[in-house]
């Protein structure tokens, strides 16, 4: 009788058990989804695994893109949003303005009034108007005010003890929120100044020119 207990088993049998060990242990495979769901637990499930599988079944990380449609959505986007931002600015710097309207009355000693400085047809009206509205004109052409400055216009001349008075009305374009009187006074400040540089034929007094609102 044979000893069984030395009796060696064949080759082909060994390699077919290896390949049944390796398809059970295939099908005992675990759900990946719930292994890498869980935190810790999760993890060490997967850790857990032959390296052989780990390497098979690990997921692949995709790097995502941003579709051509997006980008030009949020390009649109941004240049509406700046198109707004402007349209508000030049809508408040525009049309939030209101015309602002000064009486400046310039004191000048060397013309003594007659009739004709009463009528605003005459010759002389005339001339004096050029002369004091291309004075006020530059002194606020070359100022601060310049682009707020419209225009002015003489429009009375009155008997003074030491001559006459003109008067002339300022036009100015500022916004509507701001200080009727500060600006007054900024326009009484800048035309003094004006005043005090000039040296054409007329002979003004400043301390006696003054802006008042209309």
């Amino acid at each position: 009788m044979k000893d069984l207990h030395s009796t060696p088993f064949p080759s082909h049998h060994t390699s077919q058990c290896d390949s049944c060990v390796f398809q059970q242990h295939s099908l005992r495979s675990p759900d990946f989804s719930q292994a890498l769901v869980g935190g810790q637990k999760g993890y060490q499930t997967y850790r857990d695994l032959p390296w052989d599988l780990q390497k098979i079944h690990q997921p692949a990380i995709k790097i995502r893109h941003l579709e051509p449609w997006k980008i030009a959505l949020i390009v649109i986007g941004t240049a509406v949003a700046a198109a707004i931002t402007i349209g508000l600015l030049v809508y408040f710097l525009t049309y939030d303005q209101k015309l602002f309207y000064y009486s400046g009355s310039v004191k000048i000693t060397n013309i003594q009034y007659n009739n004709e400085l009463s009528r605003q047809s005459s010759g002389r009206f005339r001339d004096l108007s050029e002369r004091v509205e291309r004075l006020i004109d530059k002194t606020f052409y070359n100022s601060i005010l310049r682009k707020k400055y419209i225009r002015s216009r003489l429009i009375r001349v009155s008997p003074d003890a030491d001559g006459v008075i003109a008067e002339a009305l300022l036009t100015f374009w500022f916004s509507s929120t701001d200080s009727r009187e500060a600006l007054r006074e900024r326009v009484e400040r800048i035309l003094r100044r004006g005043l005090k540089k000039y040296r054409g034929p007329l002979r003004i007094n400043v301390r006696s020119s003054t802006v008042s609102s209309k």
